[in-house]
């Protein structure tokens, strides 16, 4: 699961380098990266790659949150490894939403702002950007890579349309499991959990506190994951864990 890079904390909040990781990622495997839009004085990117069409692709996004890295270092870390299958993959990568606070260990962008809860209709920039991005098209999946500072182990927020017996986040807090077990609080984020899954009502969130996960369900996915790490854990087991929920979910998804 090791990219060739020795493994560094600052590496993983230093932008210029992740932009350089991604740009090796977008030369081997045939993908396209382009700036989508300037925030805090920082650019954007989206990763494509060629076998995404306007239907049934795979929404992929980190650092919303800029103090939750360990999402970042695990997306790219997914991507550096699986190379061969990246171009015939249906695949939207956008590796890092707020630069600005990946570079600065803060959950919010330069102005204060929770880039998790303008996808509204707010104004913002960064998020109309994305939403114009994606306008039109439909995703058979979307994965969103959080982190938790009050989590004791990992878990996950499922949006779906029908339920499968196991479902998929099942089978993805399964396979991080064995690095860290699923987090036990029956009342996570002041919801209902069980073995470390969030079902939430959607018709409970007003427009102006929209995430971007239920944005993706209720616009474009048919199903919605919200990955969760603990963030007071070790970095380095945060970051392979994001890597295990990624890599099950894409390959569960692809062999079906």
């Amino acid at each position: 699961m090791q990219s060739e890079e020795s493994f560094s904390y600052a590496r993983v909040h230093h932008y210029p380098n992740l932009l350089r990781r991604w740009r090796k990622i977008s030369r081997a495997a045939g993908l396209k990266m382009s700036k989508i839009v300037s925030s805090d004085g920082l650019p954007v990117y989206e990763v494509r790659s060629p076998a995404l069409t306007q239907t049934n692709g795979i929404y992929l996004s980190a650092g919303i949150h800029g103090d939750e890295a360990a999402g970042v270092e695990g997306l790219a870390r997914w991507a550096e490894v699986n190379l061969r299958q990246l171009s015939s993959l249906p695949l939207i990568f956008f590796p890092c939403l707020n630069p600005w606070g990946l570079i600065h260990n803060s959950r919010n962008s330069q102005s204060g702002d929770d880039l998790n809860r303008s996808w509204g209709g707010s104004g913002n920039l960064l998020t109309s950007t994305v939403q114009n991005r994606i306008r039109g098209m439909s995703f058979q999946l979307s994965l969103n890579l959080h982190e938790d500072y009050e989590g004791n182990g990992v878990y996950l927020y499922e949006l779906t349309r029908g339920r499968a017996h196991p479902s998929l986040g099942e089978i993805i807090l399964k396979s991080a499991a064995k690095i860290i077990v699923p987090d036990s609080r029956e009342l996570i984020d002041g919801r209902k959990a069980k073995d470390g899954i969030i079902r939430p009502r959607p018709r409970n969130i007003l427009p102006d506190e929209m995430p971007e996960a239920l944005f993706l369900f209720k616009q474009h996915a048919d199903q919605s994951y919200t990955l969760e790490t603990p963030s007071e854990f070790d970095f380095q087991g945060r970051a392979d864990a994001q890597f295990r929920m990624i890599h099950t979910a894409l390959k569960k998804q692809w062999s079906n």
